[in-house]
């Protein structure tokens, strides 16, 4: 089963950093996040190359870079690709020809930083195939809780309205103050981290031609309508010692600089 790593696109949200370089190559603690997310990938006996899907232009062309010399040290194969900026949906395609004849593959938002182990996650892949009788379309790593960027408070709302008086008062007595607290989530967050049959190439296709012209991004165009379509998507909750990140920029990173070690330790690395 081959890793293909999602390395392209535009890096909008971490606007300026990424008209220089790109989120793949956001560094922590002096390498870039995409080193880190390969070699971790690596490590384990059921992958058995990676590929990254980049530009090829001055900007993508850094992670090429970077790798270059260093397939020895990683242990296995590395395979570039070109993103040729057609949305996620459309980068998918250019891989088909290189994962197509394994009946799977995993494919890696390349700035998510996370310690999933993918035995586990290949063990309740193939229990769903099973339960499918090889009808699953695959499986997307979720998780029902997050850690939250900023402080919470609890009102006494009582209090306050009895001492002024006053319903439309716009200040609030606080009871307690709770710092960064973990929330439960309502839906479960899909995390950018799937393993995919083969036959998602089908549905790929099928997109691509709905779509006419232009690229097509493959959770809104397609993984969200793929049930509709005969698709079987399965979740797998990464649970709530395993912790994830999307280091969508320098200054993200280094406010979430705890949760950055915490992941690096959890990876080995």
């Amino acid at each position: 089963m081959k890793a293909v790593l999602l390395a392209g696109g535009y890096g909008t949200r971490a606007k300026p950093f990424t008209d220089y370089f790109p989120k793949a190559m956001i560094p922590l603690n002096g390498r870039p996040v995409i080193h880190y997310v390969v070699s971790y990938l690596a490590k384990f006996s059921q992958i058995s190359g990676l590929i990254i899907l980049c530009e090829f232009d001055n900007i993508g062309k850094q992670i090429i870079n970077y790798f270059e010399g260093k397939e020895a040290a990683i242990g296995k194969p590395l395979t570039f690709i070109e993103d040729k900026k057609f949305g996620t949906g459309g980068a998918l395609l250019e891989i088909e020809r290189d994962v197509r004849t394994d009946k799977c593959f995993l494919l890696w938002f390349a700035d998510n930083l996370c310690a999933l182990r993918i035995d586990g996650l290949i063990q309740e892949y193939e229990k769903a195939d099973r339960i499918t009788k090889g009808g699953i379309t695959g499986i997307v790593v979720v998780r029902n809780q997050r850690r939250e960027e900023t402080g919470r408070v609890i009102l006494d709302n009582a209090i306050h309205r009895q001492a002024n008086n006053s319903r439309n008062s716009t200040t609030s007595l606080i009871k307690q103050f709770i710092e960064k607290g973990v929330v439960k989530l309502e839906q479960p967050e899909a995390l950018g981290i799937y393993l995919f049959n083969n036959t998602i190439f089908d549905y790929l296709h099928t997109t691509s031609a709905r779509m006419h012209a232009g690229g097509f991004n493959l959770s809104h165009d397609l993984l969200g309508r793929i049930s509709s379509i005969g698709g079987k998507l399965y979740s797998y909750n990464l649970g709530g010692n395993t912790e994830w990140l999307d280091v969508e920029s320098p200054p993200y990173s280094d406010r979430n600089k705890d949760t950055v070690m915490k992941i690096l330790s959890q990876m080995g690395m």
